[in-house]
């Protein structure tokens, strides 16, 4: 369990503006032209990612002076052959920037990635998500540009790389939640999703059991209608979105290194060496929990394409300097 959901309960009761009681959290709501919503989800076959989607902030109001939209989400799923993944961010995309009050009554299209395609192994999704707003120009602001620093250079879709500031990342949050006079909770969910589709969510400011789930529907242009009206309340919609393609895979750490020492072999000319380098690159990209084992084995063929038009059969000598295959992992073009 992440930040979020240790601290839920106490900041709907301390943070300024906070919700009274519990909010509405609908799950799966229709949407249009959501890229990925309600294509299946099946586990190994493809990869997902989150994305808040749009938003209508309403107890900023507390603030007289302006204030920063800021998201926060932790995304905890099964991981091939380690424990399950955590995933975490900190957003503060620029339409969320020093809004002053004239933008608490209009609904924001955001459509901000806040998880990258990650592989889909099974299993329940946990998901915190929550939606603040900080009061800008006091001591708050500078922390909040550190804790978003801090969660860009994490990345959003590598496990391994996430870890180390997942600390750094929620003691950032504490500080500002801690603030209660100048943080308000605008909305807040700790769930667990059994996702099938890619889906669109929506978390509200209205007190549960208070709307029909049936009656919303998100618009073309992200707002989040009920019976085919703008809700008027504080709120967040985000989507689970399925995807086919992870197009940051040449930023594996392991698989790169693997395939710099491909590269270095290829230049040296030594064969022996490439195609052992080749056999290690195999092993660790089928092994690879970031990858789905169609995308494994589809790099892996063609990587060793790359290896043998450097050693072609019969004997002859790799190709000479300036043609020599490139087997930089970002350019092998998986895709295509």
């Amino acid at each position: 369990m992440g930040w979020l959901g240790n601290q839920l309960d106490k900041l709907a009761g301390a943070v300024a503006g906070a919700p009274p009681v519990q909010l509405t959290f609908v799950p799966s709501i229709p949407a249009q032209d959501v890229p990925g919503i309600g294509e299946p989800i099946e586990p190994d076959s493809c990869y997902i990612e989150l994305y808040l989607e749009s938003l209508r902030l309403a107890r900023a109001r507390v603030f007289a002076t302006r204030f920063h939209g800021v998201a926060y989400s932790f995304v905890t799923l099964a991981r091939e052959g380690e424990q399950r993944a955590q995933l975490t961010a900190v957003s503060k995309p620029e339409k969320l920037a020093a809004l002053d009050r004239n933008a608490i009554d209009r609904v924001i299209t955001v459509s901000k990635q806040m998880m990258g395609p990650t592989a889909f192994r099974g299993g329940p999704v946990s998901l915190e998500f929550g939606l603040f707003s900080v009061k800008s120009g006091n001591l708050l602001t500078p922390v909040l540009d550190y804790v978003t620093r801090v969660s860009a250079a994490a990345g959003i879709s590598y496990v391994g790389a996430i870890k180390p500031f997942v600390p750094l990342i929620t003691e950032g949050m504490d500080l500002i939640a801690g603030q209660v006079q100048d943080t308000a909770l605008e909305v807040g969910v700790d769930t667990d999703l059994s996702l099938t589709t890619g889906c669109v969510s929506a978390i509200m400011a209205l007190p549960k059991g208070s709307v029909n789930p049936e009656h919303l529907s998100l618009d073309r242009d992200r707002t989040l209608l009920l019976d085919g009206k703008a809700l008027n309340c504080g709120y967040a919609t985000f989507s689970f979105r399925r995807t086919l393609q992870k197009s940051d895979y040449g930023e594996i750490p392991e698989l790169k290194q693997r395939t710099d020492a491909i590269q270095s072999a290829i230049n040296s000319n030594k064969e022996k060496e490439a195609r052992d380098a080749l056999n290690a690159f195999r092993l660790a990209t089928i092994a690879s929990p970031d990858l789905i084992p169609s995308d494994a084995h589809k790099l892996v063929q063609k990587v060793k394409e790359k290896v043998n038009e450097a050693f072609p059969p019969g004997g002859f000598a790799a190709v000479g300097p300036g043609t020599l295959p490139d087997v930089t992992l970002a350019n092998i073009r998986l895709y295509e």
